[in-house]
């Protein structure tokens, strides 16, 4: 269901990066095109609950080229807004 959200959200432009998200793609050379392309394909691999702040969500997908593959911190806020916490790419 979470996924089906976070797709929905990326279609509808319905997100926000954080400060730290943008600094961590741009580390990995990562673009916000890689971003979407692995929320709107990736799936959750970890719901984490134990956030005061709310439900954060571990998305992993590939780039946009399929090169690496990536994992996208996420949650939802009360607006309903998507926000990108994080970006990585998964080592080999």
């Amino acid at each position: 269901m979470a996924i089906k959200q976070i797709r929905r959200a990326i279609r509808n432009g319905q997100y926000q990066y954080t400060n730290h998200a943008l600094e961590e793609m741009d580390a990995d050379d990562l673009t916000e095109e890689d971003v979407r392309n692995s929320l709107l394909h990736g799936e959750v691999v970890s719901t984490l609950t134990d956030d005061p702040r709310g439900i954060r969500f571990v998305v992993q997908g590939n780039e946009l080229f399929g090169a690496r593959t990536m994992e996208v911190v996420c949650r939802f806020l009360p607006s309903s807004l998507l926000r990108i916490i994080t970006v990585y790419v998964l080592e080999e």
